[in-house]
């Protein structure tokens, strides 16, 4: 059955969509209901803080049609933004290259293609992450920091784990945009929500979000077993999950898999570390991409969809394919990125790739490159 916005022009059907579950928890914003207690017609749950809810509201009260109709659209142009601004983040190390451009702009949507298109018929707001994350990258980049941690702040008051990003910006010592963060996250979630909400229930509702969502994704998978979204969102058994934990969960059982990706994490985080130390200018955005990898692989559950953050750093690989010195080191390159494209392409068409976490360790690898390309920047 098709979903999403293409749903609503050829069969109507909402119910399938991710965007059915934001309306849902949007008309109990408007009728004073219990947005954590609303579902939509197969019975999701919402599962983010309530700022979402509340910005949703515009299209829950459009005929359904129509506010399915005007999510897609918004999708489409955020994703083309992103991919953009990609470009731009990258444009001026293979300018004059033959290719150059249309590799950049054609090789990670190719790559990517089965999760941008997910997100699209689906109705996800994984493309909003990234499309607040990679403008992130781009203020800070113009040393905009105010504009990159109210970016910043967006994308984590959706979805928590883009505050991985928060340590890196203390690492580089990006003072201004850490606090711009956190009192974007402060306006976000406290002061916002609670002009419409009220004080006491805005309060009501992150404890309800913290109980529901955030301790059981921490827990281990015994541990979230009993959890309402157990089945819905957070069991490890679900293949569409691609980060370490749950992919190793699947490949060795429960005992120790907790542990093996809290070591592999740790570990790509001191390479991250060590590389980053003395980096010339030229290797930030390489670096920065490496953690953004590191983020979605080291977080306890990331289903597929949210890999579509990965643009950014498929933009910056890509690049480098024309610019890195050396032409072994070129091919090799444009050898991962080939490795990494049958990793994701094919990962939704086989229940059993996806299982062994295809896309998980492609994006390993391409963590990898990355860290590499930072390396050979280092002064």
């Amino acid at each position: 059955m098709v979903a999403g916005p293409l749903g609503a022009l050829l069969a109507h059907d909402w119910s399938r969509t991710d965007f059915s579950v934001y309306t849902a928890a949007a008309e109990a914003v408007v009728h004073r209901t219990d947005i954590y207690a609303a579902r939509n017609p197969r019975g999701w749950a919402y599962v983010y803080p309530p700022p979402f809810a509340i910005a949703i509201v515009p299209l829950a009260l459009l005929p359904a049609f129509w506010g399915s109709m005007a999510w897609g659209l918004l999708s489409i142009v955020l994703l083309v933004s992103t991919a953009r601004t990609c470009v731009a983040l990258v444009r001026g190390s293979c300018s004059g290259r033959k290719g150059c451009e249309l590799a950049l702009l054609g090789m990670p949507a190719l790559v990517l293609l089965p999760w941008w298109a997910q997100c699209l018929a689906r109705g996800q707001a994984d493309v909003l992450v990234a499309w607040l994350v990679v403008a992130a990258m781009r203020w800070l980049k113009e040393e905009r920091d105010v504009a990159a941690g109210a970016c910043l702040a967006g994308a984590a008051a959706l979805k928590v784990f883009p505050l991985g990003l928060l340590g890196y910006l203390a690492w580089r010592r990006r003072w201004r945009c850490v606090a711009a963060t956190l009192a974007g996250l402060a306006v976000l979630l406290l002061l916002l929500p609670s002009l419409v909400l009220g004080w006491r229930q805005n309060l009501a509702y992150l404890w309800e979000w913290t109980h529901m969502v955030a301790q059981p994704a921490l827990a281990s998978e015994s541990g979230r077993a009993a959890a309402v979204l157990h089945q819905q969102l957070l069991s490890a058994a679900k293949i569409r999950d691609q980060s370490l934990e749950p992919v190793l969960w699947r490949l060795v059982g429960d005992p120790g898999a907790r542990d093996l990706a809290g070591g592999l994490s740790l570990l790509m985080a001191a390479v991250v570390w060590r590389v980053g130390r003395r980096i010339r200018a030229d290797g930030e955005l390489s670096i920065a991409a490496a953690v953004i990898v590191w983020m979605l692989l080291a977080q306890p559950l990331a289903e597929a969809p949210y890999f579509v953050l990965l643009w950014l750093p498929v933009t910056v690989l890509v690049a480098a394919t024309f610019t890195v010195e050396g032409r072994r080191r070129r091919w090799a390159l444009r050898a991962v990125v080939a490795v990494f494209g049958v990793a994701s392409v094919l990962s939704p068409f086989s229940r059993q790739l996806e299982s062994w976490g295809s896309l998980c360790w492609g994006t390993t690898l391409l963590w990898g490159s990355l860290a590499w390309l930072a390396a050979s920047a280092s002064a």
